[in-house]
C-alpha cells in the first residue's frame, strides 16, 4: 500500500494550525499588550482630559420658585493600576465659588455593577426613579442644564456612584464604553440600571 507523503504532510500542518489558533484563543494576561491595559490607560487619558467645565443648572420647583447654580468642575490626576482593576482620579467641584467637592476617588471595577451613559437630564431621570421619588415630586421639580451635560456613571457594590460630568457627547460615550469594556475585562458586571 502506497502513502501520499504529501498529503499526510498538508493533514500534518492542517492539525498544527488549528492547535496554534486555539493557543492564540486563550485570553491575555494583564501584561503590557492586553485589552485590559489598553482599555484603562485610555480611561486614564480620558478623564485626564476632561480638564475643568463650567455649567449652569436651573431649577424650576413649581412650590419653591425657581434658581440658578453655577458649578465648575475638574477630574484631574487620573491612574489606572491593571493589577488591582482599579481607577484612581482627584474630583473637585465648586458652587457658586464655594469648593464643596476635593478628594480622591477610587473605583474598583471588579465591584462594578453597572455604567450608564446619557444625558444629565436622563441621569437625573434615572436619580428619581432610583430614589422612589412620586410621580408628584417628579412634576414638580425640572431641571436644565447649560450648556447640556452628559454622564457617565459607575455604580459600585457599595451602592456608590460616580458621576463623571461631559460637555462632548463623543467623549462620554467612548469614556463609558471603556469603563464597561474594563469592567468587563477585570470580572465585575455591567447591567443597565
Amino acid at each position: 500500500m502506497k502513502v501520499d507523503c504529501p498529503a499526510a504532510a498538508i493533514l500534518a500542518c492542517a492539525f498544527a494550525s488549528t492547535a496554534w489558533g486555539q493557543q492564540s484563543a486563550i485570553p491575555k494576561t494583564r501584561d503590557s499588550a492586553s485589552p485590559l491595559v489598553e482599555t484603562l490607560q485610555l480611561i486614564e487619558k480620558e478623564l485626564n482630559g476632561i480638564g475643568r467645565i463650567r455649567f449652569v443648572v436651573h431649577v424650576t420647583d413649581k412650590e419653591a420658585g425657581n434658581a440658578t447654580t453655577n458649578y465648575s468642575e475638574e477630574i484631574g490626576n487620573a491612574v489606572a493600576d491593571p493589577a488591582n482593576c482599579t481607577i484612581r482620579y482627584h474630583w473637585w467641584r465648586m458652587m457658586h465659588g464655594d469648593v464643596t467637592n476635593d478628594e480622591d476617588v477610587s473605583i474598583n471595577l471588579q465591584d462594578v455593577l453597572g455604567v450608564w451613559t446619557g444625558t444629565s437630564d436622563q441621569y437625573q431621570k434615572k436619580v428619581f426613579e432610583r430614589e422612589k421619588s412620586s410621580p408628584d415630586e417628579r412634576q414638580t421639580f425640572f431641571v436644565r442644564f447649560d450648556p447640556p451635560m452628559f454622564v457617565v456613571a459607575v455604580r459600585t457594590a457599595e451602592d456608590n456612584e460616580d458621576g463623571i460630568s461631559f460637555v462632548d457627547e463623543k467623549k462620554a460615550l467612548r469614556l463609558g464604553k471603556s469603563f464597561s469594556d474594563a469592567v468587563r475585562l477585570c470580572g465585575g458586571k455591567n447591567q443597565l440600571y
